[in-house]
């Protein structure tokens, strides 16, 4: 299996690592930790490491004789770095290196840059979900398109009904980690609107906050668990939901479907106050869906939408 960046193989390596456990305290070293001391990535790939030891190494005043797996190596050594071995389904590993922590979480974070985690992940992090989750939801955004890129949407019943009478798509970007599997989603440019940090001495890394996780897991339920999961969460958030918040990210995502019906109807399923659900309650062009490839389904008159049977 591959061993990802770091290849120990040859000789003048070995000697170079005997170096380093030679020099621990050397004092050009304090400055590499101070930086990821203080930074708010604290889980990377060796490419990410060469990346800041190469961009910094001049202002550090770290010789081209400390090669970057000297380095590495010096800080897992003196225990400040922690190797993760992500498995890949090819069956290939790559490591991940967390500054100073074994938090779970926090090595997931290394596996791309700017990833956040999201849908049913966030809800076990705000918790609406008592249950630790085995498949944990980690999202990169697309790249922003430009107005040329941007393409406009008809959109149509016939296509709504085509659409949604298939099953959900859903990735296939996965890596096994211990007794989890971390599902990689390249989700809409967002500009990672409602995505928040968690700092502390032993984790570090982003997720969506709650208004944004109730959005997302009303567009995707399967990253959530389902429909019951997701009108389990809207209930369970009663009290802590800013539903005005919530309706500010549902208007600057700027979704083609209209899920402003879909909003509306958990938030009265949930039993939320009438003024609150009626923030929703707009002209509905389109019938619409609460999921895909529904077999038995019901209708609401109100919110102009299908929804399983028994909900």
């Amino acid at each position: 299996m591959s061993s990802g960046y770091c290849n120990f193989a040859d000789a003048s390596i070995y000697a170079s690592i005997s170096m380093a456990k030679t020099t621990i305290n050397n004092p050009l070293f304090a400055n590499v930790e101070k930086f990821f001391d203080q930074s708010k990535i604290r889980a990377f790939t060796g490419k990410g490491f060469q990346r800041v030891i190469e961009s910094n190494r001049k202002a550090w005043g770290i010789s081209k004789r400390y090669t970057v797996d000297n380095l590495l190596q010096h800080f897992i050594n003196s225990n400040a770095i922690t190797v993760n071995y992500f498995i890949q389904n090819s069956g290939d590993s790559i490591p991940i290196y967390s500054w100073k922590s074994n938090d779970d979480f926090t090595a997931m974070s290394g596996l791309k840059p700017n990833v956040y985690f999201s849908h049913y992940t966030s809800l076990y992090l705000h918790q609406l979900s008592l249950q630790l989750p085995k498949t944990i939801y980690l999202n990169y955004e697309h790249g922003k398109l430009s107005g040329a890129d941007k393409r406009d949407v008809h959109l149509t019943q016939e296509a709504i009904d085509v659409a949604f009478k298939a099953g959900q798509r859903s990735s296939q970007q996965a890596f096994f980690f211990r007794d989890k599997k971390v599902v990689l989603l390249n989700g809409k440019y967002t500009n990672k609107l409602g995505v928040i940090n968690i700092s502390t001495a032993e984790k570090c890394y982003d997720y969506t906050d709650l208004e944004r996780t109730l959005i997302d897991v009303c567009v995707r339920p399967v990253y959530a668990g389902g429909v019951f999961e997701v009108l389990e969460a809207f209930k369970q958030a009663k009290g802590k939901l800013n539903v005005a918040k919530l309706e500010d990210y549902l208007n600057a995502l700027d979704f083609i479907y209209p899920y402003h019906q879909v909003v509306g109807f958990y938030l009265e399923r949930a039993e939320y106050p009438e003024e609150e659900i009626e923030r929703f309650r707009r002209e509905s062009k389109f019938k619409f869906y609460l999921t895909y490839n529904m077999r038995n389904k019901e209708y609401s008159e109100k919110w102009c939408l299908y929804y399983p049977k028994g909900l």
